[in-house]
């Protein structure tokens, strides 16, 4: 697949650099203090094909760190103790480690201890593909180096008891190669197929494909939420489709898509309407 329109960092604004010398943990700040503030959503998901030896896997995923002036080591390191403690059977990342690519390769050399019982995956989000992309090969190895396994247009395949579950990590929409037929076929065989973009805008070209989305389930960020929402409605997102695929847990051509807040900010330290979140979801074939 070509590069779609290509999407420039957004960086720290001045005015958002000004605004972390206020008092973030004051609600008279709302804004602000919403924006530092931290969910956990945990959800059962439930699809009769599921094979039933993957019911019960749980799966901790994060999504839009942007670790840098608005998101600091301490929140960091806050994050991972929190994720850890899940215990769950997979992480997975979903992108945007740092505020451009530089960002995103200090961030893996500083080698966050994420650690799950099975694996933890991770992709690349569109602010880690941005120039220099000498540091894509870089990023790669500091996250084997950081004990997780990058999904390029790539697929982790799980067995158990005769059946495949794969989780499928394309390449960013925007500044990368996703490449959606070699996903189709290195995971032609799996049982159940998990799919991880970093933007829900790729997935609409899934339902192009000659056989249809080659997944039954989608895990998404990108969108913050829109970070700033009014009754549900975002007056500016970062998705092309505006308030489509805002936030939560959507059915389309047959497949479930869920899209996360995120829990990092970008431009602005700010959120309202939209509170930062990280996942646990526990499948379910039932």
């Amino acid at each position: 697949m070509e590069k779609h329109k290509k999407k420039r960092a957004k960086h720290p604004s001045r005015l958002g650099k000004w605004m972390m010398l206020l008092p973030a943990g004051c609600a008279l700040f709302y804004p602000l203090y919403l924006a530092n503030q931290l969910d956990l959503v945990k959800e059962t998901y439930h699809n009769p094909s599921l094979p039933s030896p993957f019911s019960g896997l749980s799966i901790a995923y994060v999504s839009d760190i942007h670790h840098g002036h608005f998101f600091s080591d301490e929140r960091l390191d806050m994050l991972v103790n929190r994720v850890n403690a899940l215990e769950a059977d997979l992480i997975l990342l979903g992108g945007d480690y740092g505020e451009d690519s530089a960002g995103a390769l200090a961030f893996w050399q500083k080698k966050p201890a994420f650690q799950a019982k099975i694996a933890t995956l991770a992709i690349f989000g569109n602010h880690d593909r941005t120039l220099p992309e000498e540091n894509f090969l870089p990023i790669q190895n500091a996250m084997k180096a950081a004990g997780v396994i990058p999904l390029v247009n790539d697929a982790y395949l799980l067995e158990k008891e005769g059946h495949t579950l794969a989780i499928a990590g394309a390449d960013d929409y925007y500044n990368g190669f996703p490449d959606l037929e070699k996903l189709a076929h290195l995971t032609k065989g799996a049982s159940f197929t998990i799919f991880l973009p970093h933007s829900p805008d790729m997935l609409p070209d899934t339902y192009q494909l000659p056989g249809g989305p080659f997944y039954q389930l989608a895990l998404c960020g990108h969108t913050h939420g829109g970070q700033v929402a009014l009754f549900g409605y975002a007056p500016k997102t970062s998705s092309d489709y505006g308030n489509r695929y805002r936030s939560g847990w959507y059915r389309e051509h047959g497949v479930d898509l869920m899209v996360s807040n995120g829990v990092g900010t970008s431009m602005l330290p700010v959120r309202l309407g939209v509170r930062p979140q990280f996942h646990l979801i526990t499948l379910c074939s039932e």
